[in-house]
């Protein structure tokens, strides 16, 4: 078997002894490996300039989209102003309806309270009203419950107490009643116009 041959390799040049010390092989590392730095840091400002330009197309087109979605919530300043306008004649008519709804209930209650009855406290709310007072006489007590039954604006009649006085002073037996109110429902001019703003918005608004 022959044996191959070694190679041989014969560097002429003779080495610089600066590059045995200790600043020449600090030199001789960042000349080897500072290539590699620069392209590192080109890379990174070659990314760092698409990524800028990404960006601002998304900026660009973030502004443009706020300017036009700006533009349509302006465009709905007018239908915004009749619905507070419309909010606001709601509220003053529901305040009023309850106001006339209390003072209707009172009449109606003075209206089919017989003599003999003398109420001392009168309780009105929304939807029902609470009676308590005197009676001087069963068959006044009975007119006051049978007027209620019949009466169109009042249902669910019931009697909470009925007592004898214990005021010697005092005839007849102290009661407390409840029933609920009920209303009757009408438009008025402000529901009317309401509900014609309604339509404006719903119509002619956009």
């Amino acid at each position: 078997m022959s044996k191959s041959s070694a190679q041989i390799k014969i560097n002429l040049i003779p080495k610089d002894p600066f590059f045995g010390t200790v600043p020449g092989r600090i030199l001789k590392w960042a000349l080897s490996a500072g290539r590699y730095i620069v392209i590192f840091t080109e890379l990174v400002v070659i990314v760092s300039f698409a990524t800028r330009f990404t960006l601002d197309r998304q900026v660009t087109d973030l502004n443009e989209s706020i300017s036009s979605k700006e533009n349509i919530i302006n465009s709905y300043g007018a239908l915004e102003k009749n619905v507070r306008i419309a909010q606001a004649k709601i509220a003053s008519y529901t305040q009023v309806k309850q106001d006339n709804t209390i003072v209707e209930t009172f009449a109606d209650i003075s209206a089919i309270t017989p003599e003999g009855i003398i109420l001392d406290k009168l309780v009105i709310n929304k939807d029902t009203v609470i009676a308590s007072g005197n009676a001087l006489s069963q068959s006044a007590f009975n007119l006051l419950i049978n007027n209620l039954q019949i009466s169109p604006n009042f249902q669910n009649v019931s009697v909470d107490t009925v007592e004898s006085n214990d005021d010697d002073s005092k005839s007849g037996f102290t009661f407390s009643i409840r029933a609920n109110t009920q209303v009757v429902v009408k438009k008025s001019a402000v529901e009317k116009e309401v509900d014609t703003v309604d339509v404006l918005d719903r119509t002619g608004g956009l």
